[in-house]
């Protein structure tokens, strides 16, 4: 779902979530006179169905709340990581506030164990991570195209978790997880 007071943004990208095309099917079938549409460009079949437009509404109208909840999540992640080294956390730029729809966080050479190795030790721990940055170029399916040297890239691919990040979580999850970590940390 795309929300914006743009009209002619909202009419392009009307336009190519139906492949690009330049009469829509309403005003095609809402004409009296024939009207054949035309691609001016290269669009996509992204329409959404009415439920999920219905979903969508009901939850646009929850969205200042469900972004301050994940907010207030991140700054309890933040502060009760503070004190542990080797973990960079996510802020805000200066431009802008996050949604925090996922909480990253680099593990760094200075943590007692490597990213993978937290993972897994959280898993055994039932708390469910992943990594948290994908390096295309690092993937079978773009093996073979040849790419620029990338160190900043590969850097964070190997170094950046997901920790949880969920619409019921409560602060308390969040110290759940972060006692993990201080564990890992402490034994690592």
């Amino acid at each position: 779902m795309v929300v914006t007071a743009d009209a002619d943004l909202a009419a392009r990208l009307t336009a190519l979530r139906q492949h690009a095309m330049s009469v829509s099917a309403f005003d095609r079938h809402s004409q009296d006179a024939t009207a054949f549409e035309e691609y001016p460009e290269l669009g996509f079949n992204f329409r959404m169905t009415d439920i999920q437009a219905a979903v969508g509404l009901v939850q646009l109208r929850k969205l200042d709340e469900m972004v301050e909840h994940r907010r207030s999540l991140a700054a309890a992640y933040e502060s009760a990581l503070a004190a542990l080294p080797g973990l960079t956390t996510p802020h805000d730029p200066e431009y802008g506030k996050t949604n925090f729809q996922s909480y990253t966080v680099r593990v760094g050479p200075e943590f007692p164990v490597s990213r993978n190795d937290l993972i897994a030790e959280l898993h055994s721990r039932g708390i469910s991570t992943r990594r948290g940055v994908m390096a295309a170029h690092r993937e079978a399916a773009f093996a073979e195209i040849v790419h620029a040297p990338l160190p900043t890239t590969e850097l964070l691919a190997d170094g950046v978790i997901i920790l949880p990040m969920f619409h019921d979580m409560t602060t308390d999850d969040v110290a759940v997880v972060v006692d993990a970590i201080a564990e890992v940390s402490s034994s690592g």
